[in-house]
């Protein structure tokens, strides 16, 4: 498995809520009180972890002192790219985009509740760009 990222949120209702309004699915399964975990799936495939801000720094102490959020983004390829950026500019800020970028990539910035910066970039684009050697096939 890839990288799989744990974002800590402040509210994981006001968190799951919004990622569904985007058109994620989250499975809630495996929360429980004390342990407020999300799994996220986005285009049928596991793509990150909501987790508690409290629940997470008692399971990792080490974190006790660290803010949400986090400097950087995270990154999201879709395969309908005009489709999901109207969906997503109805629901959430757009910080930047979309654009096409010196290599052909397109790609647009949102940012969730909690302050995180998603990058979301066109699977399709990617694959006829000079960079489509490192994509997933269609």
């Amino acid at each position: 498995m890839p990288f799989a990222p744990c974002i800590s949120v402040r509210d994981t209702a006001a968190s799951t809520a919004f990622y569904q309004r985007l058109g994620f699915v989250v499975d809630s399964s495996t929360a429980r009180p004390g342990d407020d975990i999300h799994l996220l799936f986005h285009q049928d495939a596991f793509c990150g972890m909501l987790y508690s801000n409290a629940d997470l720094k008692d399971w990792l102490p080490e974190l006790a002192d660290t803010p949400i959020g986090l400097a950087g983004a995270l990154y999201l390829g879709v395969e309908d790219f005009d489709g999901f950026h109207d969906h997503v500019s109805r629901h959430a800020r757009v910080v930047k985009g979309p654009l096409t970028d010196d290599v052909g990539q397109r790609v647009f910035y949102f940012r969730d509740p909690d302050g995180y910066v998603i990058g979301v970039h066109d699977n399709v684009a990617l694959r006829a760009s000079e960079l489509g050697k490192y994509a997933d096939p269609a």
